[in-house]
């Protein structure tokens, strides 16, 4: 009877060292490990050159089909959670949206998100790079700046990123920048000025992207930081924190003299508005009025009146100055005066497996 009574005991045992076991022999140890990017393989890569060059010539009713055709022989040899499958998905994505082609794209990307989960796990990242290009593919697809479903990707994937990269590893800053931009965008589209919860979170990581590039010094990308500082004064302007939004507008935009190219102005045009509101709001109308009659005066061909303060341009409209447009593109879109600009983050599947050079942050 007392052997009888302690049988639960015995099978409670019994069950635990059994789940202790399983879960030790089934451990899932991804192909690569959790903070690097798998090989790419040269016989896929053969595969789908020449899917490529088809679709430079021919974007006929023919060429879709021969795709699939290729990733079903994808997937009978190397299996449907293969790194070959994950492969061949994110190069079909990327050479149908180089095609014009981004609705396709983005459906073929969804799947290597799936794939790469189920190959890689949550928290690779490899996942937070393909989730990254599905965040830029949705808002192609949907042809329009921002999107709900793109904002969610990039968190994804920069919570990926947070626990298995460096603090200025490029592809965190890359991420960090274009979800800031994304909520920037949302909330100049649906925002209020009671609610600016998507301001200061966009705020906060562009704050860090910053300091980052300020350890680097000389090694960070100058046109980068050009690009985020802009962003970062347009965020701080409608948080009404106009003394940063000043700063870094004068730091970023191009100034007021007769080497700087007009339609500078007029593609900043609502950078110029904030900037001289800002300037305004903090009770330096003098030198917002001369910044406004410079960019004024070498728009229309004229040379401006008195000296100009060679911090950065005014707004292509007379006074009284119109009010900013928090419906315009935001700064991270706009073009640079420097003559190079990178986009950090679009599609990153290339440049993230290309070597590193010097002006990049060791990997």
């Amino acid at each position: 009877m007392r052997f009888l009574s302690s049988l639960p005991l015995i099978f409670m045992v019994g069950l635990s060292l059994y789940a202790i076991w399983d879960l030790k022999i089934n451990e899932y140890t991804p192909p690569v490990p959790t903070d690097q990017l798998a090989e790419k393989s040269p016989e896929i890569e053969a595969v789908m050159v020449a899917h490529r060059e088809a679709l430079r010539t021919d974007m006929s009713s023919n060429v879709l089909p021969q795709i699939e055709q290729s990733l079903k022989a994808i997937t009978e040899e190397y299996g449907e959670a293969s790194p070959e499958h994950n492969q061949a998905l994110i190069e079909t994505a990327l050479m149908l949206n180089a095609n014009a082609r981004g609705d396709l794209a983005e459906e073929y990307m969804a799947k290597a998100v799936e794939v790469s989960r189920e190959v890689y796990g949550t928290d690779h990242r490899e996942t937070a790079l393909n989730l990254n290009d599905l965040a830029n593919l949705n808002t192609d697809a949907l042809n329009q700046a921002y999107s709900e479903e793109a904002i969610g990707y990039l968190r994804e994937a920069f919570e990926i990123r947070s626990k298995i990269l460096p603090d200025d590893h490029p592809e965190r800053l890359a991420n960090e920048v274009n979800l800031a931009d994304q909520l920037f965008l949302e909330w100049q589209a649906k925002g209020t000025k009671e609610d600016i919860s998507a301001l200061n979170e966009a705020g906060s990581l562009l704050s860090h992207v910053l300091a980052v590039y300020e350890a680097q010094g000389e090694n960070a990308n100058k046109a980068d930081k050009i690009a985020v500082g802009l962003l970062f004064a347009r965020v701080s302007f409608y948080r009404d924190d106009y003394e940063t939004a000043a700063e870094y507008f004068s730091d970023r935009l191009a100034p007021v003299v007769p080497e700087t190219d007009p339609s500078i102005y007029m593609v900043f045009t609502n950078s110029y508005a904030e900037y001289i509101v800002s300037l305004k709001k903090l009770g330096r109308d003098e030198e917002a009025e001369k910044m406004r009659s410079g960019i004024m005066a070498y728009l229309q061909g004229d040379e401006p009146a008195g000296d100009v303060e060679p911090a950065v341009a005014g707004v292509v409209q007379d006074t009284p100055l119109p009010a900013p447009d928090p419906k315009a593109a935001s700064g991270a879109a706009e073009v640079s005066s420097e003559p190079e600009q990178s986009e950090p983050g679009e599609n990153e599947q290339e440049a993230a497996r290309a070597p590193t050079t010097v002006d990049t942050p060791e990997e």
